[in-house]
């Protein structure tokens, strides 16, 4: 038996020994295979991208054949927020002259991160690597997927020459699309004790994206209000504004100037939209409306306003008189403890600074009523407005006129010859031009000679040489002309004008004196007209010597000088009076005495009375409504540098 043992043994121990080595080399890859898939199997493929990171694509070390050129597999780059930063990455070392066999080293940075991948170029003579088993992948080795997108394989290959090995392909992923980062899915065959892979990355990126609109104000404005834009998300590709313009800019500032719904839209690299809307509705453009009355008492104006406005509101009023304001206020009544003119006015704001300036309807329950002529006067001219009513009567040797104003401050006027100091102009010619220069033709107007006389040709030589300064000019110190100094004193004062009439704020005609009364130095002179500037009146009467004070007639009438105050039996005579605010009486003659005027003012009530005029330059004329044309009542033929009238309001 044991013979016949050992004669198989012999014979066949070739056999043995193949059939061992089997046994052996199946063990071995047994437990080769076994430990790989063990190995894969215990692999931890959580390797989701932290907040901050640096991917490299493909394999660390990349080996090219001799004369091959080198493709970068790529790579990405993440920042703290989560978001692609990838253009921040610096890369250096990858300039290597591919024709040169050696091992090169590409160095990748972003921030504090390192990374390195080395390129081996082998030489002709090296020895190719076995390349008969082949594993390849289908479609892109870097895929790119919206958060929460559906994964879907390209495919794979794997071939042993031209055995197709495709289902004996590991794949090995924990690829997890609803969480934002970088996966990668490994491709393993092992064949033949021999084990190839490739790689495919994918990359879970938050396509959405978000839009803030920050206006630049949500108070009312009545200016253009300003969105600011900014796009948040890592795939914004370009933003569309309300206009229709595409831009590809994060960051915009966008104007609007009327209100409205305004609609932005941000779109990402796949062409889907998102969008925001803005409602602007604090653009107020439109004034507000409304009316105010103004009831004039003879302490106070109680001033009652109503106003509205549509979209942002009223904030308050501005009262003014006469354009100056006298008060501010958000209440819609008013006492204003002081009598105001007719001119009363509104200024109403909303709360986006547009405003509006009304007019205010006028009760005046404060006028001194009009003192009208007699039954039996013989009355030439008859003006009645509400402003203004004139009443001309006609005397044997003189004329009456009756004025009743409403506001004599701004009544009661004053025009310069428009060559004022170089041509004179007879006073038709200068109310004719009064009216085109203040657009007075739908105006009554009545005028009067403003000054007496000027010094060139009226008095001797002598006196010309010591002011020739003063030719052609009215007499008196200081000049005043719708609120403007036209001239003040001159070096060598003056001689002849020691009394300026004006009429104040109040409407008081007052009468300012040089109380010396001779020519005094120029410093003394300028303190003088100083005083009148600073009393705040808007026209002033030279040649106006005093003829009436308090109700009473003053002393100067009985002096006997050139002043306009001298003689009283002088005849030519130009004499304006006040009985109260709002009543004034011109006296005009030709062949009266001054003393026949006096005696007059006295009978009416005068309370202030001033001489205007003691020779030929007495002038009275008027202009009716809706006409150019001037009528002459008496005077008028003297050339004078000023002319002096009433006007409607």
């Amino acid at each position: 038996m044991k013979k016949a043992v050992d004669e198989i043994f012999t014979y066949n121990k070739k056999y043995f020994f193949i059939l061992g080595a089997i046994l052996i080399i199946g063990v071995i890859v047994f437990f080769f295979v076994y430990n790989h898939n063990q190995n894969q199997s215990n692999t931890s493929y959580n390797n989701v991208i932290a907040k901050e990171d640096l991917i490299l694509f493909g394999k660390s070390t990349i080996t090219l054949e001799y004369g091959e050129k080198y493709h970068e597999p790529g790579f990405y780059a993440i920042n703290s927020n989560g978001i692609v930063d990838t253009t921040n990455v610096t890369v250096s070392g990858d300039n290597f002259d591919q024709t040169i066999p050696g091992t090169y080293t590409i160095t990748y940075q972003y921030k504090s991160i390192i990374k390195t991948r080395n390129i081996i170029i082998l030489d002709s003579n090296s020895e190719k690597e076995n390349n008969d088993l082949v594993i390849s992948l289908k479609g892109e080795e870097i895929i790119t997927l919206d958060q929460n997108q559906e994964y879907i394989e390209p495919g794979y290959t794997a071939k042993y020459k031209d055995q197709d090995l495709t289902q004996n392909v590991i794949v090995n992923s924990n690829l997890n699309t609803s969480i934002v980062g970088t996966y990668k899915i490994d491709y393993t065959i092992t064949y033949n004790n021999e084990t190839k892979s490739v790689t495919r990355n994918i990359v879970v990126i938050n396509t959405n994206l978000e839009i803030s609109l920050t206006p630049s104000t949500t108070n009312y404005t009545n200016s253009s209000v300003t969105i600011s834009v900014n796009i948040v998300g890592q795939d914004f590709t370009y933003l569309t504004l309300p206009n229709g313009e595409a831009i590809k800019t994060r960051k915009k500032d966008y104007s609007v100037s009327y209100n409205g719904t305004y609609t932005f839209k941000a779109f990402n690299s796949s062409g889907k939209s998102f969008s925001k809307i803005i409602t602007i509705n604090n653009i107020d453009k439109v004034k507000p409306v409304g009316t105010c009355n103004a009831t004039i008492n003879n302490t106070n104006t109680v001033i009652k306003i109503s106003a509205s406005d549509d979209l942002s509101g009223i904030k308050n009023y501005v009262i003014k008189n006469n354009g100056s304001q006298i008060a501010k206020t958000t209440s819609k009544t008013y006492t204003y403890n002081k009598k105001t003119s007719k001119n009363v006015s509104v200024e109403v704001f909303d709360n986006a600074t547009n405003s509006k300036t009304i007019s205010c309807s006028v009760t005046d329950n404060s006028t001194f009523p009009v003192i009208k002529p007699t039954s039996d006067e013989n009355v030439i001219v008859k003006e009645e407005s509400q402003s203004l009513k004139v009443y001309i009567s006609k005397f044997s040797n003189y004329y009456l006129t009756r004025i009743w104003v409403y506001n004599a401050y701004n009544q009661l006027n004053k025009y310069n010859s428009p060559e004022y100091g170089k041509k004179l102009y007879r006073p038709d010619v200068l109310l004719k031009n009064a009216t085109d220069e203040y657009n007075l033709k739908n105006k009554f107007l009545l005028g009067f000679n403003a000054s007496g006389f000027y010094l060139k040709d009226t008095y001797d030589a002598s006196s010309v040489r010591l002011y020739p300064a003063y030719d052609k000019t009215s007499v008196g110190t200081i000049v005043i002309t719708n609120g403007k100094v036209i001239r003040n004193v001159y070096d060598k004062g003056d001689l002849l004008t020691w009394f300026i009439t004006g009429v104040t704020k109040d409407n008081k005609m007052v009468v300012f004196e040089d109380k010396k009364m001779k020519e005094t130095n120029v410093n003394e002179k300028k303190a003088w007209s100083q005083e009148v500037i600073n009393s705040g009146i808007r026209n002033t009467y030279t040649f106006a010597a005093p003829i009436i004070i308090n109700g009473k007639k003053t002393d100067y009438t009985n002096q006997n000088s050139r002043m306009p105050g001298g003689n009283n039996d002088l005849k030519g005579l130009q004499l304006l009076c006040q009985i109260n605010d709002n009543n004034f009486v011109l006296f005009t003659a030709g062949n009266a005495t001054r003393n026949t005027g006096i005696n007059k003012f006295l009978e009416l009530g005068c309370k202030t009375a001033v001489n205007l005029d003691g020779g030929g330059s007495v002038a009275l004329i008027y202009k009716e409504k809706g006409s150019n044309e001037i009528n002459t009542v008496i005077g008028n033929a003297r050339s004078l540098p000023e002319v002096g009238y009433f006007s409607e309001s």
